[in-house]
């Protein structure tokens, strides 16, 4: 413990020393820092490739990689940007993107990368926007799908996977009736959707300036008490409402008709079972009338008081090309937020694929314009979301009236967002 102790406070000394070091490295190069979340060991030799051909390319810049755990990386950055001090180039997650936007420690993307914007579907682009201006230039996304198991659909006497949210909930009461397996119409892997579910419905989390709660109307109330109406009939196990990481058990031991989930998770039926797989498909993720789908972004951003921004911007860039978002797709399953690399011949091999990844990327790469990140373009979109979902719990769970949950979840949010 203590040598693992040690060992931290070594990185966060050197991300310290980095951050706050000369203009200059001793070699006389401008410096910048990299950091990533969990991309090494397995991802080692593409990102130092990266690094090295754009050093290449920049002879005068020495890039400086450091690779964060997950659990980390917030805390880590959230410190050294109150100090002045963050990582030059960062990854992270639009929430915390936002967060940090919100505390002005992150460039202006929109005038440091302008050049880049038209590269991106709108959708993630906003991925890093916060009161009108983009602080972050995306990098990798993957998004919903869904694998289905014909047989249980078949049993119940259905042909095809439901299209649309409504149409998956009525199946699913079928379903349930006919042959005792769960299914659902949910916009997302987690069973607490209703942050995803509110703006798929086109229901705005919070007013366009982000100063109070835009989600307690009708239609909200509406969705919400139909929920409840789904669990009162027994259509919502507490299991996965609580642990929604079960999902991919119950489908592969053959309780759920259907799982939603994005493809790169679908090889994990594979793996827990190989029967179930093999006679699986996949089917595009379920819609309402918006037409769109939340998409699970990755983000860089960069520091705000880098010492050197062209250089931090230049680097984002690089990483961002086609060239190499191409070559990360090679390595996981994840999709390219550039539209040129999301049309590349790759994404379209598996329309005829039976395999439900292969197909499931087809349908994905197919339907970036729908991909929007859903979370408010404010700083305070963690806890609104937590907000959101401790509603749900207390609705469903603990039979809160959905009017009375949705006006204390508004008074919750309009508390936050006064601070």
């Amino acid at each position: 413990m203590k040598k693992a102790l040690s060992g931290l406070l070594i990185v966060l000394m050197i991300t310290f020393l980095a951050a706050c070091g000369d203009e200059e490295g001793s070699d006389g190069k401008k410096e910048i820092v990299f950091n990533t979340m969990e991309l090494s060991p397995t991802f080692d030799d593409y990102i130092n490739g990266m690094i090295e051909s754009f050093e290449e390319e920049n002879p005068d810049v020495k890039v400086v990689w450091e690779d964060v755990p997950a659990k980390n990386i917030e805390q880590k950055t959230l410190t050294e940007a109150s100090s002045g001090n963050m990582s030059d180039v960062v990854n992270l997650n639009p929430r915390f993107t936002k967060r940090l936007a919100g505390e002005g420690a992150l460039l202006n993307m929109d005038e440091a990368a302008s050049d880049y914007k038209d590269r991106y579907p709108e959708g993630l682009w906003a991925s890093g926007v916060v009161d009108g201006t983009s602080y972050a230039v995306p990098w990798y996304f993957t998004t919903g799908g869904v694998i289905y198991n014909p047989e249980i659909l078949a049993e119940a006497g259905f042909d095809a996977p439901p299209e649309t949210i409504d149409e998956a909930w009525e199946m699913s009461e079928k379903i349930y009736e006919e042959t005792g397996t769960y299914a659902g119409g949910y916009t997302t892997t987690s069973w607490q959707d209703l942050w995803i579910l509110f703006p798929t419905y086109g229901i705005d989390l919070v007013n366009e300036e982000g100063t109070k709660a835009a989600f307690n109307t009708p239609e909200a109330l509406e969705l919400l008490t139909e929920r409840k109406e789904y669990y009162d009939k027994g259509l919502i196990p507490d299991d996965l409402l609580l642990d929604s990481s079960l999902a991919s058990e119950w489908y592969a031991d053959g309780r759920l008709a259907w799982w939603v989930s994005g493809p790169q998770l679908y090889r994990q039926i594979e793996d827990l079972n190989p029967e179930m797989y093999e006679k699986s498909k996949a089917a595009p993720f379920f819609v309402s009338d918006e037409d769109i789908v939340y998409s699970a972004i990755q983000n860089l951003v960069v520091s705000k008081n880098t010492k050197h921004p062209e250089a931090a911007t230049a680097f984002v860039k690089h990483v961002t090309n086609v060239e190499n978002q191409l070559e990360f797709t090679d390595l996981a399953a994840i999709l390219p937020t550039n539209e040129e690399a999301a049309s590349d011949d790759k994404f379209l091999e598996g329309k005829d694929s039976e395999d439900p990844q292969e197909k499931g990327n087809y349908y994905s790469a197919t339907n970036i314009e729908k991909a929007v990140d859903m979370a408010p373009p404010i700083g305070n979109a963690n806890e609104i979301n937590t907000i959101l979902s401790e509603t749900y719990e207390e609705v469903l769970l603990n039979d809160l009236d959905p009017k009375e949950a949705l006006d204390n979840a508004e008074k919750q949010v309009n508390e936050l967002l006064s601070e």
